[in-house]
């Protein structure tokens, strides 16, 4: 036989022998994941997914939970991306402590810090972390001795069929801005672009064959950091309130995130290469899942009664009935909005202000035509705003109303007593063309007396101009000045408006 044939001979037996031999071995993990839930335990109906079918609710929640770790229970986990438990008032009233009987009952394996997780100071924060029976994560926020609050970790491992997963922690550096100041007091929250390279070389040289980003930073930011920082295989993210339907891919990164108010759940698979530990592929399409909640749908029934307990406690105070309104008092961040002019118009008849000014991130949701009850006060404005007046000069006014016609994702200002013309068109700082005040234009030396809340007195959404005002005086809770004001004046009217117009040359 010549050397050709034998040659051919040879390498069909090693063809043969190699087709017969395994592929690398795969494993797959389940993520299961949600963030700004705020406090939603209850089914409602969200208008943008289904105008009369109800969604949401923790027992809904817990049992498409239950099912999705079913289809792979040795390798499924359970995050939340932050910002649990501001914004209902069965939350609200009992500083959270339902949302977190749940997260217990459920089973979740780790929480970010969201900025919301603040709002009630550091002392409820440290109880909401000694209450979790979970870990709560964040590794860019410390103290001048390089601490994280107690009880916070900036990472943690979890094993899953073998697979050892480092998560990460990260806390958006706007915290502190958007939550009241004092409430972050003694603590930095640093860069995450700055902090994590060294993190990802620890975690990895720990053993870590996947790298989980739990990030409340929104997916703008999400994006970004995965962009610029390399090694990151998933980023669950929060914040921003993205229904991310379809993951997003930035290089090898994959970045999920679940809307809001439990609306969904996320259930991202990844497959990894057993040998090398890479994620070989993910979950392309339809990762979020809608959580419905009528009668056909599952439901987590002992989770569900959680809820009911904490509710059958407070249930008799917000049922009732506070007023009347003619018209739908609604928001409207990046404009004037009618539930503004409601609030601003209740805080400067309480304080006899000229203006009164209130911050758009502060009010939470829409209260509709017809009867008003305290739930709906509660809801709709749910932090424990202070009203707080001081007089400001009139340059320190216009100053406040350029930033808020340029304020972007923050919102503008809500106002009363003051009507506003801007033209978005020109160079920043010089926007509004017009202030009256009292029927007369604004006075940049005169002052003027001026009602806010704590949030904004103290340099909250940047707003540091307020920190100029004189004779500050404390005064009631804008919610219970805005429900005395629903009482003498039901049946609402619908606010008089153009208070803020926008003028194009």
């Amino acid at each position: 036989m010549s050397r050709k044939p034998r040659l051919s001979f040879l390498l069909a037996v090693i063809f043969c022998i190699l087709s017969f031999l395994p592929a690398h071995a795969s494993e797959t993990l389940t993520i299961l994941h949600v963030n700004d839930v705020h406090g939603r335990v209850f089914p409602y109906v969200e208008k943008a997914i289904d105008p009369a079918k109800p969604a949401s609710g923790a027992g809904y929640l817990a049992a498409m939970i239950e099912k999705e770790r079913a289809r792979n229970a040795e390798g499924s986990m359970l995050l939340s991306a932050g910002d649990m438990f501001q914004g209902t008032p069965v939350s609200n009233l009992f500083r959270g402590r339902p949302v977190i009987d749940i997260m217990n009952r459920i089973g979740f394996d780790a929480m970010a810090l969201g900025n919301h997780e603040f709002d009630w100071g550091l002392e409820t924060l440290g109880q909401i972390v000694r209450g979790a029976s979970f870990p709560v994560i964040c590794a860019n926020i410390e103290d001048a001795h390089g601490l994280a609050p107690p009880g916070v970790k900036p990472y943690i491992f979890i094993t899953r069929k073998g697979v050892k997963v480092a998560i990460v922690g990260l806390l958006t550096p706007d915290t502190a801005h958007i939550t009241n100041p004092k409430n972050l007091e003694g603590y930095t929250i640093s860069d995450p672009e700055k902090v994590l390279p060294k993190l990802l070389d620890e975690v990895r040289g720990k053993g870590a064959r996947v790298v989980v980003l739990l990030t409340h930073l929104g997916v703008d930011a999400d994006k970004s950091l995965a962009a610029s920082v390399d090694g990151i295989d998933v980023i669950v993210g929060g914040h921003s309130h993205t229904a991310l339907i379809d993951p997003v891919r930035v290089g090898r990164t994959i970045i999920v995130q679940a809307g809001h108010n439990g609306l969904y759940l996320g259930v991202l698979d990844l497959v990894l290469d057993e040998k090398t530990g890479q994620v070989t592929s993910a979950t392309e399409k339809n990762e979020l899942r809608i959580v419905w909640a009528g009668p056909g749908n599952p439901m987590d029934k002992a989770v569900a009664h959680i809820a009911d307990q904490y509710e059958d406690r407070v249930k008799d105070k917000l049922r009732v009935v506070v007023g009347r309104t003619r018209a739908d008092l609604a928001r409207r961040g990046e404009e004037e909005s009618s539930l503004g002019d409601a609030v601003t118009d209740a805080m400067r008849e309480s304080t006899g202000a000229d203006i009164a000014i209130f911050n758009a991130g502060g009010l939470r949701d829409d209260i509709w035509t017809g009867p008003i009850t305290m739930e709906q006060v509660y809801t709709a404005l749910p932090f424990d705003d202070v009203i707080v007046t001081m007089d400001l000069k009139g340059s320190d006014l216009l100053d406040l109303f350029e930033k808020s016609v340029d304020a972007g994702p923050r919102g503008m200002l809500q106002v009363s007593g003051v009507r506003i013309g801007y033209d978005p068109s020109r160079p920043r700082q010089q926007r509004v063309k017009s202030v009256i005040v009292g029927g007369e234009p604004l006075r940049r030396e005169k002052s003027y007396r001026v009602s806010t809340n704590d949030f904004l007195a103290q340099g909250g959404d940047r707003f540091t101009t307020f920190s100029r005002g004189t004779r500050v005086t404390y005064g009631k809770d804008a919610r219970d000045v805005f429900v005395a004001y629903l009482k003498r004046h039901s049946p609402l009217s619908a606010p008089a408006g153009g208070r803020i117009v926008r003028q194009m040359p």
